[in-house]
């Protein structure tokens, strides 16, 4: 069987397929598994909860197509698996995370993630992320919240101008940041805390008001690869576990480069 290929399109026009939708959550109604939803440029004020695996990609460019209810979270995962492509989310909900994933993987390959809560994306419960070249940033909190144990991983994103933290990672949070960019945050760039595991490979972070990196309580998170520069302290090592930090360079820092405390006992190499 052909896969499903549905149309939405905000106005008519001449070339619009005789079944294109109005809007994108009449599209998914009418979804199976495996559909591609194929959205024409617009904004689109509606936000999507979707339980069936598909696809949703910008018909054009990246950014022609912008997601932005006036309240609530713009995606809410109740799927197994679903992949974005080129899309704006964007959130108003000053207690919601624009994109929340309590089960199944959400892919975002090339979106632009702005918040105005607490956090622009969460994953937690049994969801997962699994994002590549995208942008998020959030005025009023967080870029991105993982507290999930299924591994979810961040690779080749900027995470910038944002309220709280960049990257949290808690709980028995799993996330690998890979070849990301960390910067303008008045928390930490990543903050791991409880037993987060995961790892953060190839980054640069930089312009923090607190330590550009801070592993807490009893995570096992490793930094390697990274730079962490024009911060007030470098990295900030408190976990009672054992937490590795390889190849990670520090500079121009106001504060330290690096402080332990709380008895931690870390492995540090070639840094």
């Amino acid at each position: 069987m052909p896969r499903q290929l549905l149309t939405v399109c905000q106005e008519p026009a001449p070339d619009s397929p005789a079944d294109s939708f109005r809007t994108i959550g009449e599209a998914l109604e009418r979804a199976r598994g495996g559909a591609v939803i194929s959205v024409r440029p617009g904004r689109y004020q509606e936000g999507l909860v979707i339980g069936t695996r598909v696809t949703i990609v910008a018909e054009q460019a990246r950014g022609s197509v912008e997601i932005a209810p006036r309240r609530g979270s713009a995606v809410v995962l109740k799927a197994d698996a679903v992949m974005l492509t080129d899309l704006v989310l964007t959130g108003r909900d000053e207690e919601l995370p624009v994109v929340d994933v309590a089960r199944g993987q959400l892919a975002l390959e090339g979106c632009d993630v702005t918040g105005a809560g607490w956090t622009a994306l969460l994953a937690r419960g049994t969801g997962s992320l699994a994002m590549r070249d995208c942008r998020v940033t959030n005025p009023q909190g967080a870029g991105l919240v993982v507290t999930s144990p299924v591994d979810s991983s961040v690779e080749s994103c900027t995470v910038e101008h944002l309220g709280t933290s960049g990257a949290v990672i808690g709980e028995r949070g799993r996330v690998t940041l890979r070849g990301c960019t960390v910067r303008d945050a008045r928390g930490n760039g990543v903050l791991a805390n409880g037993e987060a595991r995961g790892s953060v490979e190839d980054c640069d972070i930089s312009s923090t008001d607190k330590p550009g990196i801070a592993l807490e309580d009893h995570c096992t998170t490793r930094v390697v690869r990274t730079a962490v520069h024009d911060t007030s302290t470098g990295v900030h090592l408190s976990s009672a576990a054992r937490t590795t930090l390889e190849d990670v360079t520090v500079t121009g820092t106001t504060g330290p480069g690096i402080v332990l405390s709380g008895g931690t006992d870390p492995w540090l190499r070639r840094c």
